[in-house]
């Protein structure tokens, strides 16, 4: 049982091999678009699956649609799962690596406060969990890949210069129509 297992939020740190590999950037904004709004229409309440933010109607657009992903290393493989509608400061946090780098020191310390007001915690057991992630980060992750592929270089897999593949698991909105967008582009990958 991980120490953390009580924070409702959580740093989602994914694999180096999958950075900015997404469905939503695989099938366009066209078709994510459609998607979005079906997950809009179908919450109830129209809220945060996290925080429980809950926007007026003209404020919808400060709730993303989040993809719950898995990753099959020896197929180079993102699966999508699950899609949550999640706030804008959650969502920051599940992509915490990519908003340190882009948010300023202000919207860093808002964010900070967003995390330890849901988590019902203290600024020190931010920055321990935050610190404890990174010593699970990817090195072993990364030998892993390398090992199982072992025709790819380890700049191939540092560089993304590994062809990803999308599998659609569960009860994805339009979830057909993404299939067909991805066997268009010849990204699609079936199992058996």
């Amino acid at each position: 049982m991980d120490k953390y297992d009580h924070f409702k939020l959580k740093i989602d740190a994914k694999p180096s091999l999958f950075h900015k590999q997404t469905v939503r950037k695989a099938v366009g904004v066209a078709l994510w678009g459609k998607i979005r709004k079906e997950v809009l229409q179908n919450c109830e309440p129209t809220s945060c699956s996290i925080c429980g933010y809950q926007p007026h109607n003209d404020q919808t657009h400060r709730l993303h649609v989040h993809e719950k992903e898995e990753y099959d290393f020896e197929n180079i493989v993102v699966k999508l799962t699950d899609l949550d509608l999640i706030c804008v400061n959650c969502h920051a946090f599940h992509h915490f690596g990519f908003t340190q780098l882009k948010a300023s020191k202000e919207k860093m310390k808002e964010l900070k406060q967003h995390f330890i007001t849901v988590n019902k915690c203290t600024i020190d057991e931010f920055e321990e969990y935050r610190k404890s992630l990174i010593f699970k980060r990817r090195p072993q992750g990364q030998k892993e890949v390398v090992k199982i592929n072992s025709e790819l270089s380890f700049q191939d897999i540092l560089f993304g210069n590994c062809k990803v593949r999308y599998a659609i698991a569960g009860n994805i909105p339009l979830k057909e129509l993404i299939i067909e967008r991805l066997k268009q582009k010849g990204v699609y990958y079936e199992y058996n």
